[in-house]
């Protein structure tokens, strides 16, 4: 019993994660090297190795030994995840909110042994270019010929020429299943960078050009692993000169070379000589004793690099065979495949190789290689590997380190595990007697864990989840169910959208057509596309009513009164929640019911009923705090507030946003904290704090970009143009009401587009610009008349008023103003009436 040696580490995350392994040791009793890898089911040298060697383990060997120590598993990930993330230079890391610093590193491990290719390798060299613009090379060629290994070799060699760091992604563009799309590649790289995923834009275009921004002058270097076509490239490629794009393919994408400059270096088979080097490398003196058994060796593996490390594993496992034996057994093999093979095929060799090779499997290692080739999904991890094989964590571990150890299994830098696709196709071609089954496992796995872990776990997960969703309609529906608050509080529009339209596809029965119908409406709305968001939720309507669904129509129906309400039609959006509210309180709904009144209060405040907006939103707190429901809470904080706010009572208002900007970021709701943001932006302003106004409204607008949240967008660009007229800054307060008005127009966002317009009028009204500023104040009364807003009325009449000055036109707009100021018994009455008095 006796403390392992530690490595001698700074200060950081690496050594922090350490210290609490060794930690862990000693509150274990100090077990020896030999018991725990008889728990864990791997060799002393590998224990040993984690403990004492200055290198994180990956986790799915930590994890085991974490729980053979009876440790905080949950908690080691967080160390490890804190480990294994590049930190950015000090410099970098006060760089502002608005400019992420992350400096990746995400190069996977260089090949061991990497041999020959000095014509290509020679090739590239020269795209270092001292100065001038970085370009684009394409490493193009056949499957299993060795474009990842030559590209990764190169990268590891030239890293050092972009201090920006690199970035790796592998486009899977020749997977079974189907290549990564352009959008999710873009979040990949978005988030590598140093974009939360909250943060993250919906559409692939706003990404792309977040991707340009994050890249601009940075000196990067960007490795695309295996592209299909250039149209899934385009959209990732830096816009600066400064980062030089690497691409491997089978295909020789010509456009790419055509449109884009790229410089093309085609990989063919190894030569003879470099085969057999490769081999020597890896097998060391057997080679030299047998040169002409090693050359024959290449040769049966068609002097293919992935193809000749699988032979060299087998070789190395059985140091007793001389390679002539090894290459008879392999000739074997290769006249049995000739005879099966349907005509011409160029991989029947590779082929012979892989079914060479798992001839020299246990029957456990093989049937794991055979479910693992069968899975549609990128990649998994370990409790999902175990899930698939129907094994527990230890023995499915030491199934893929054997599956690794022989070149069938790759695992990545975080501890997941996928497969070559050549391999991949191979093991698809294999008769599986218990795929099906396995599958099911796999996918059962999935839809439990969803309620067992955290948002990080959540979008790491998301590109299994929406194919699990796609490939099995059984799953889709409940998945959806289950996902969708979750992704609506990430902010994972993008991918709520996918999995509630694989939802709708799947949907057996009226009911679950209605529940993807009304999930889908909820995800439009978030986007700001209003008249989608109406078709879907009027089309879950229909089917509820068809069926008797109580809930779900009121669930439809909250949906249309949100939806109305945002495109100014407020009576029927009162109707429709007052419906959906009696419905809640028939079913007994308590959470429902705080929800249902939170809209409701909004929609009173629009209609200038403000008492009854508040004991709304006062009703609706109450119920949420009853019922545990922050989001809701900050909801109800943030529209009492605004009630506040319209009355005039600012300190209360202020207060209500306070609350609701610490409770959202409690809860990790970005939206949210940027809508108290806003609000608290706002009642700053009115309260002459411009530079906290300020501070809120430059903290908010990034987060509603980066979100895609539209009317966010639209209400913080007008309250900044509201702060930069009350600071005598007109052209910046007409460039952001201007973007405002666009904005809230193309969602049809009633309230701040009429908002916005009166901003805009009183600007050109303060720069002496009369005709535009009328123009405007008419196109927000024009606005008025079809929604019925009093207060917007009684501001564009309080402009036009200013506007004329002593004249009986400005007299006319004060009295108008007047009377719905005393109707709404708002505090602006007594300000105009000072001005009639003074005319």
């Amino acid at each position: 019993m006796a403390a392992l040696p530690r490595p001698r580490l700074p200060d950081g995350p690496v050594r922090q994660l350490f210290d609490a392994l060794h930690d862990l040791h000693h509150q274990a009793g100090w077990p020896s090297l030999r018991e725990m890898a008889g728990e864990v089911g791997c060799s002393r040298t590998t224990i040993s190795a984690a403990f004492s060697t200055a290198r994180v383990p990956r986790w799915g060997l930590l994890e085991l030994i974490v729980e053979t120590l009876h440790g905080d598993v949950e908690h080691f990930h967080r160390l490890w995840l804190a480990a294994t993330t590049p930190r950015p230079p000090a410099a970098e890391t006060a760089a502002s909110a608005g400019a992420p610093a992350a400096v990746p590193r995400q190069l996977p491990t260089d090949v061991r042994g990497f041999t020959g290719r000095a014509h290509e390798l020679a090739a590239l060299d020269p795209l270092l270019r001292p100065s001038g613009p970085a370009p684009i090379a394409l490493v193009s060629g056949p499957a299993g010929v060795g474009k990842t290994a030559l590209a990764v070799h190169w990268a590891h060699r030239v890293a050092a020429h972009f201090p920006d760091g690199q970035l790796y992604l592998n486009l899977r563009g020749y997977d079974p299943d189907q290549p990564l799309e352009p959008g999710e590649a873009l979040e990949t790289l978005l988030r590598a960078l140093g974009v939360p995923d909250s943060a993250i834009p919906q559409r692939e275009s706003e990404r792309a050009a977040r991707l340009r921004t994050l890249t601009a002058d940075r000196r990067m270097l960007v490795l695309l692993d295996n592209a299909h076509t250039v149209a899934q490239v385009r959209p990732l490629l830096p816009g600066s000169g400064t980062c030089l794009v690497l691409i491997t393919s089978r295909d020789t994408l010509p456009a790419l070379v055509a449109r884009h400059g790229a410089v093309r270096i085609g990989l063919d088979l190894l030569t003879g000589e470099e085969a057999v080097a490769l081999l020597r490398t890896l097998l060391g003196g057997r080679v030299d004793a047998q040169p002409e058994q090693a050359a024959t060796l290449a040769e049966l593996c068609a002097r293919l690099p992935l193809a000749l490390r699988v032979a060299a594993e087998l070789a190395i496992a059985r140091p007793r065979l001389t390679l002539a034996d090894l290459v008879g057994q392999l000739r074997d093999e290769s006249r049995r495949l000739d005879l099966l093979a349907a005509g011409d095929d160029e991989y029947t060799a590779v082929r012979a190789v892989f079914s060479w090779s798992r001839r020299n499997l246990s029957a456990a290692a093989d049937r794991a290689f055979l479910l693992l080739s069968a899975h549609p999904y990128a990649d998994l991890d370990l409790p999902a590997v175990a899930a698939l094989l129907g094994l527990d964590h230890t023995v499915a571990a030491r199934l893929v380190d054997v599956l690794c150890q022989s070149h069938l299994v790759e695992e990545t830098p975080m501890g997941r595990y996928g497969m070559h696709d050549l391999l991949r196709a191979y093991g698809a071609e294999q008769d599986h007697a218990d795929a099906a089954p396995a599958l099911t496992r796999l996918a059962d796995h999935y839809q439990a864990a969803v309620a067992l872990h955290d948002g990080k776990w959540l979008v790491r997960e998301l590109p299994n989840l929406l194919t699990l969703a796609r490939t099995r309609p059984s799953h889709a529906g409940p998945l959806s169910a289950a996902l969708s608050g979750r992704l609506d509080t990430l902010g994972q529009f993008g991918a709520a959208l996918a999995l509630h339209g694989h939802a709708l596809d799947a949907a057996g029965s009226p009911e679950d057509r209605a529940g993807a119908l009304n999930r889908l409406g909820v995800t439009h709305r978030r986007l700001g596309d209003y008249a989608a968001a109406g078709e879907h939720h009027r089309a879950a309507l229909s089917l509820y009513r068809d069926g008797g669904d109580l809930a779900g129509q009121a669930e439809a129906l909250h949906g249309l009164g949100i939806v109305c309400w945002r495109g100014g039609r407020y009576i029927e959006a009162r109707d429709h929640l007052l419906e959906a509210l009696a419905l809640w309180e028939t079913l007994g709904d308590r959470t429902a019911q705080g929800t249902v009144l939170y809209g409701l209060g909004t929609v009173h405040l629009q209609l200038g009923e403000y008492r009854q907006a508040i004991a709304h939103h006062v009703r609706a707190l109450g119920l949420h705090r009853d019922t545990g429901n922050q989001l809701g809470e900050s909801r109800a904080l943030n529209n009492l507030g605004a009630a506040y706010e319209r009355l005039g009572r600012l300190g209360e208002a202020q207060e209500h946003y306070e609350q609701a900007l610490a409770l959202n970021q409690k809860i990790g709701n970005q939206v949210g904290v940027a809508v108290a943001l806003t609000n608290l932006g706002n009642v700053r302003t009115k309260l002459g704090r411009w530079d906290d106004a300020r501070l809120c409204h430059d903290s908010a607008l990034p987060i509603y970009l980066e979100a895609g949240y539209r009317v966010g967008e639209a209400d913080s660009r007008c309250g900044l143009g509201t702060l930069e007229l009350r600071q005598g800054r007109h052209q910046e307060a007409l460039e952001q009401f201007h973007l405002a008005v666009t904005t809230a127009r193309e969602i049809g966002e009633a309230e701040t587009e009429t908002s916005a317009l009166v901003g805009l009028g009183d600007t050109l009204s303060a720069m002496g610009q009369r005709e535009p500023a009328q123009a405007h104040y008419d196109a927000a009364l024009a606005r008025v008349a079809s929604t019925g807003d009093r207060y917007e009325e009684a501001r564009a009449l309080v402009g036009i008023a200013r506007l004329h000055g002593a004249t009986p036109r400005a007299a006319e707009a004060w009295r108008r103003a007047l009377t719905l100021f005393d109707e709404l018994d708002l505090p602006e009455a007594d300000e105009v009436r000072r001005h009639l008095a003074e005319l």
